[in-house]
């Protein structure tokens, strides 16, 4: 019965930091390398209960960052189309090439100024959530489930303890 209150409470700690999804606030998302890097730190302390709220951010904010990401790619591809042509470019500039091809390009700027945009109004700064490689290849390798299998192990083997003595 101990053991079950212990999770429980894990559970609702847990639900209690989640990271808000819906971005309609003013918090900025915490970037997800730096709560990967205090989840492991705490790792080396032996504060179970930190790496398992870190380490569980950190995978729901990468997950925020690449939603927000793929919603604005997906918004900006819809606002220019490759098919429409653009009001101004009727004649050409001379020396220029043609004009299909400033056309194509001014779409193709267009479409990054807006995906830039969308990203720095939803995620502010973009540098903010630049990732290391090295923090990359980690979650490409699934190392936070690693780290979360640990913790949650050592906090439930502890409660055992506890409980038992």
């Amino acid at each position: 019965m101990e053991l079950r209150t212990t999770l429980i409470c894990l559970c609702l700690a847990v639900g209690f930091y989640r990271s808000d999804t819906n971005l309609t606030s003013d918090l900025v998302l915490v970037p997800y390398d730096f709560l990967f890097d205090a989840a492991v730190e705490a790792y080396y302390k032996g504060d179970w209960l930190a790496v398992i709220l870190n380490m569980e951010k950190a995978i729901r904010n990468k997950a925020t960052v690449r939603d927000v990401k793929v919603q604005c790619r997906l918004q900006c591809a819809n606002q220019s189309v490759f098919g429409e042509p653009l009001v101004g470019l009727e004649l050409p500039i001379p020396g220029a090439g043609s004009v299909e091809d400033l056309s194509f390009f001014q779409k193709i700027l267009k479409r990054a100024d807006c995906v830039n945009s969308c990203e720095t109004e939803k995620l502010g700064s973009l540098t903010l959530h630049q990732v290391s490689e090295e923090v990359e290849l980690e979650f490409g390798k699934r190392t936070p489930y690693n780290y979360l299998q640990v913790a949650y192990f050592k906090v439930i083997s502890c409660s055992d303890y506890t409980h038992s003595v």
